[in-house]
């Protein structure tokens, strides 16, 4: 029976991969187009994405009993539902911010098809992974690397915009708009990453017996919360601003990136197991 659930969970996410792709494409057609056909697929294949996402990874939550951070399939489900969700909330709110869709859906539609290409199978739940501290230390990090992922789609169409001596947009909004969006974005995923940092610690000690041990995954995401502080007080202090703290914020996606999911590939880590599986 679980077996067959977890068959049900792949389908609803490969249906959710595809919804996103159909976003992504709605969301590049309509860049610099208000009230657009295009616009109007996207919003809705979005929407539409996210709610089958969701249902899958329900399904996936009753067919192996735990949350989805577990095995690597559960994780950049997770990860890309962040991405999603909060790309999903900014453009309800406010309209004016859509065109971060053109990175923000293709970054969650890579991580699905990522996912389902590794494989979506029965994870066990390792003794260790147990309590609330675990709990909050994932999703703090899924929140950071959504938030994150809006503040690089902004930095892209700053570049995007400054590469083709326009305004970045098309002419939805101007790079100055971008800018302090990315800015936002990029504050709050200093934040969340840091109170994913505190309450890893919290459950590392609960379940390893100390707090810090400078695990290679550990030692990458300390210093990725380092450099997006760093991107925060040179704009802050120093008055960075376009072209190059866009540059800034990507190298930060990068670093995120390696910390979050290249580390644990390449190197021994107790925190392998999360991702390898």
């Amino acid at each position: 029976m679980s077996q067959q659930l977890v068959q049900a969970a792949a389908l609803l996410h490969l249906a959710a991969a595809v919804l996103y792709a159909i976003a992504s494409a709605g969301a590049v057609f309509a860049l610099g187009k208000t009230r657009s056909g295009a616009d109007r697929v996207s919003r809705l294949a979005g929407a539409a994405g996210l709610a089958v996402h969701v249902a899958g990874i329900a399904v996936l939550w009753v067919a192996v009993g735990h949350g989805p951070f577990v095995s690597r399939f559960e994780n950049l489900s997770s990860y890309a539902l962040a991405t999603s969700a909060l790309t999903l909330a900014l453009v309800w709110r406010r309209p004016g911010f859509a065109p971060v869709r053109v990175v923000s859906y293709p970054v969650a539609f890579l991580l699905l098809g990522l996912g389902l290409y590794s494989g979506a199978g029965v994870s066990v739940l390792p003794p260790t992974f147990t309590g609330v501290w675990l709990v909050l230390h994932v999703c703090f990090y899924f929140l950071a690397f959504g938030t994150a992922v809006v503040s690089l789609g902004a930095s892209v169409l700053i570049l995007a915009g400054r590469a083709r001596g326009r305004r970045a947009s098309g002419g939805a909004f101007d790079a100055e708009q971008l800018d302090g969006l990315a800015y936002r974005y990029g504050g709050l995923a200093f934040a969340f990453w840091g109170i994913g940092m505190l309450t890893g610690a919290i459950w590392a000690n609960n379940a390893w017996g100390r707090y810090w041990g400078w695990d290679p995954v550990e030692s990458w995401s300390l210093l990725t919360w380092l450099v997006f502080g760093i991107y925060l007080h040179l704009r802050r202090f120093y008055a960075w601003k376009g072209a190059r703290a866009a540059w800034l914020m990507v190298v930060c996606f990068a670093l995120a990136i390696i910390s979050l999911f290249g580390t644990s590939l390449v190197t021994n880590s107790i925190h392998s197991v999360y991702f390898r599986s």
